[in-house]
């Protein structure tokens, strides 16, 4: 076997492994009783993208976990999948799902990694959204090409990732936590306050930590980087969040066709982001149109 092809399927495995044991985001079934729970408890990324999609668009969630992003999603729309490739993931949505009766959410066990495994979902949709998921495949650009597969002509895309520059704090919080501080649950709080703000929520706390401080592969990547993967496979850039505009402006609408950003601009605002995405861990998304 090639070694590379080997490697990404010892990550694929090793990953699988992680999310069978500690699936994310996590939560307890007996908080969910309406679907008006699922508005309660979305937070401020769900609620947004919500904004942004009209409800008439199908939505597939690649690397939907558990589900509350697309569940979410699904209670104003008519057809939005989830597809992950945990099987413990997917079990505990299927049960909120079932719990919750919400018959326009569809959910699939895929392997993004396999363009078969993707091909198989069957359609085309509106909206692709990826976030958080390619940077935790042992082949990131490989797993980009294959999602494209189920975005129709003029469908909108969004990706979410890890930035080199935005994750260099975070990496030095994970050096201490393993070394100097591995024993202090005082600066292991400390930590995870930084991110999420308080950890009353001890399960959002317990994910968290799990998620950002034990995950056994991540990447990380650069505006410019994702920029080629835009041009080499026909995507229009649109925009970021945060945004690479004049002073950090963005259009109200994230689809909404702007510039791409100069080399410079690039720089300068990845540097910021050192400081700017430090809660979020050096996350940042990028949207175009096919």
């Amino acid at each position: 076997m090639d070694t590379r092809l080997f490697m990404t399927t010892v990550i694929g495995q090793t990953v699988q492994n992680f999310y069978t044991q500690s699936p994310f985001p996590d939560f307890e079934l007996a908080r969910f009783n309406h679907r008006e729970d699922l508005v309660k408890a979305a937070r401020s990324l769900p609620k947004f993208l919500d904004q942004q999609i009209p409800v008439e668009a199908s939505v597939i969630d690649i690397g939907t976990g558990t589900g509350q992003l697309s569940a979410f999603l699904s209670l104003k729309r008519r057809q939005v999948y989830g597809i992950d490739f945990s099987a413990g993931s997917l079990a505990k949505a299927r049960a909120l799902k079932t719990k919750l009766g919400l018959e326009t959410w569809y959910l699939r066990q895929v392997d993004i990694l396999d363009p078969d495994s993707v091909v198989s979902v069957g359609q085309k949709f509106d909206y692709v959204l990826c976030l958080g998921v390619l940077h935790h495949t042992g082949n990131p650009y490989q797993a980009f090409q294959n999602i494209l597969t189920l975005l129709k002509p003029g469908g909108c895309l969004a990706i979410g990732l890890y930035n080199r520059f935005g994750r260099f704090p975070h990496w030095v919080r994970v050096i201490l936590a393993r070394t100097i501080f591995k024993n202090s649950d005082k600066v292991k709080d400390y930590f995870i306050r930084i991110q999420i703000g308080n950890t009353v929520d001890k399960e959002r706390a317990r994910d968290w930590w799990n998620d950002q401080y034990l995950h056994p592969h991540e990447s990380a990547h650069s505006v410019g980087e994702v920029l080629r993967w835009f041009r080499a496979n026909g995507i229009e850039y649109c925009q970021s969040l945060p945004p690479l505009g004049p002073c950090g402006q963005g259009a109200k609408n994230v689809w909404e066709r702007t510039p791409s950003p100069s080399l410079w601009r690039r720089f300068y605002h990845q540097l910021h982001w050192i400081k700017e995405t430090n809660r979020d861990g050096g996350y940042w998304m990028t949207f175009g149109r096919f």
